[in-house]
């Protein structure tokens, strides 16, 4: 029996199987331009920086866009929202391979950026209607296997596919995926009704502190983890002295390592959301900072990159349960704030991470993560507090 099967009744199994497959290809569009900017600007005539906005405008649209979009989502069917969703990422990835023209792709990725947090929020709010209420942390960290398979496979086959120079290779593949999944979808996803609270209900979170501390909690939890991640394949190429293979194949362990830190994570998401997210963090900054200073080191690096890949996939998981759960009725609206948090700490974590590097070196990588780490600290221990306000309210 797999992790993903255990306790599960067979629909909850067969939506967990599907969001699976589906999610770690919405997932890994995200992420695979991480891998393919050096030759991305230098096809479509611009700098790297500018390149980079690919990733920029994907996560700014899907923190701005995400949550009034899944609010109207609320209308319809899950089944007929993922399916549509799939359907434009198999679409965009292939028009994005056929245009050569920079602005185009940047507004396909604006496009996709929208509609991910709507996919992950519907199908994620699904498996929380269908699961029980004593497990319900440890089944909505199943629902997170398909961002674990999604980031693991996402840099390096990016990298292994554009091998010469052809990145529009990545971009079909994972157009015929996509187009697949929402075959899949719609033909085997369960019929379930959309089963959402009222709008006011929904927006009304906004108005509680716990929702607010914990949607706090998320952001300053991703800015320490993408302070340094954000330049861990620079620093693998720079300091340690990697070679671009090398440096795939060291980010498919760092990926593969997540696993096991996505199963760790759901065994203490129902007994220690708060606390598990701050000893992940801190995790995470310790094994960056152990490895920042021991990278001449490969038998100590190995297994420090290992604990850091863990602990980094952890944290997406805590945070996913912790605002989930803190959302109430409202679980799919709950989804695509974390989702908007998660992505505003992505990109202040990548400014303060660069920032830094920027004026002490890349050898100073760890050094934003420790001082971010305090933060997330200092706001989980509000988190109570806020708790109790808000029933005193």
């Amino acid at each position: 029996m797999t992790a993903i099967d255990a306790g599960a009744g067979p629909r909850l199994r067969l939506v967990l199987i599907l969001l699976a497959i589906a999610s770690s290809i919405v997932v890994a569009t995200e992420f695979i331009v991480i891998g393919l900017l050096p030759v991305l600007a230098h096809d479509l005539g611009v700098s790297v920086a500018d390149a980079g906005w690919l990733i920029g405008a994907f996560a700014l649209a899907a923190a701005v866009l995400g949550p009034p979009l899944t609010l109207l989502a609320a209308a319809h069917p899950p089944r007929h929202v993922m399916v549509a969703t799939l359907l434009l990422f198999a679409a965009g990835n292939a028009i994005a391979a056929w245009t050569s023209q920079y602005a185009a792709i940047l507004v396909i990725r604006a496009l996709q950026g929208a509609a991910l947090p709507v996919f992950i929020s519907v199908g994620t709010a699904t498996v929380n209607g269908l699961a029980l209420a004593e497990h319900r942390g440890r089944t909505l960290a199943k629902a997170n296997w398909g961002f674990v398979i999604g980031v693991v496979g996402a840099l390096p086959a990016g990298v292994a596919l554009s091998e010469g120079g052809h990145w529009e290779l990545p971009l079909l593949v994972l157009s015929g995926l996509a187009f697949i999944a929402s075959i899949l979808v719609a033909a085997l996803f369960p019929t379930v009704g959309a089963n959402f609270p009222k709008l006011g209900d929904q927006v009304g979170l906004l108005m509680r502190p716990a929702f607010l501390t914990h949607l706090a909690l998320t952001v300053a939890a991703f800015a320490a983890t993408f302070a340094v991640y954000s330049y861990v394949s620079v620093w693998l190429n720079a300091v340690v002295g990697m070679d671009m293979p090398e440096v795939a194949i060291t980010l498919f362990g760092f990926g593969a390592a997540g696993f096991f830190g996505n199963l760790v994570a759901s065994r203490i998401a129902d007994p220690i959301p708060i606390a598990g997210t701050v000893a992940a963090v801190a995790a995470v900054t310790a094994a960056a900072a152990a490895a920042a200073n021991y990278h001449g080191d490969m038998v100590v690096l190995a297994p420090l990159l290992a604990i850091w890949g863990a602990a980094h996939t952890a944290v997406v998981t805590l945070c996913q349960v912790r605002v989930i759960t803190a959302g109430g009725r409202a679980p799919a609206f709950a989804m695509s704030m974390n989702i908007s948090a998660a992505n505003l700490g992505i990109a202040a974590g990548a400014l303060i991470g660069g920032f830094v590097i920027d004026r002490a070196g890349l050898d100073a990588i760890a050094v934003a993560p420790i001082g971010l780490t305090l933060v997330v600290a200092a706001i989980a221990a509000l988190t109570p507090w806020a708790g109790r306000a808000c029933r005193r309210g």
